[in-house]
């Protein structure tokens, strides 16, 4: 597979930066709280909120790749196939 077939299409790559900024801000305010020495549970809980934004900016990544890229690697050769799934093996391996 190229690497061209492998990026984000339009429509998911605007959601992803759009998910990605505002998580960027969540994770600056939750540093502030920290500075300010916020209540340890308050801050527990807004991490877990980042960890979960988190969540759904991978599984939008996910979504455009199996739409995509593993869609095209189905119609492809064996080979492309094995390197589709062997890729997301690869990421879903990791502990």
């Amino acid at each position: 597979m190229s690497t061209e077939s492998k990026k984000l299409k339009t429509k998911n790559r605007q959601d992803v930066i759009k998910r990605l900024r505002y998580i960027e801000g969540h994770v600056r305010a939750v540093a502030t709280m920290i500075d300010e020495g916020a209540y340890c549970m308050d801050i527990i809980n807004q991490g877990h909120a980042i960890i979960e934004a988190m969540k759904k900016v991978n599984n939008l990544v996910l979504e455009g790749y199996l739409g995509e890229c593993a869609i095209d690697a189905n119609s492809a050769s064996v080979s492309k196939r094995k390197t589709a799934i062997a890729e997301l093996v690869k990421i879903y391996s990791k502990k």
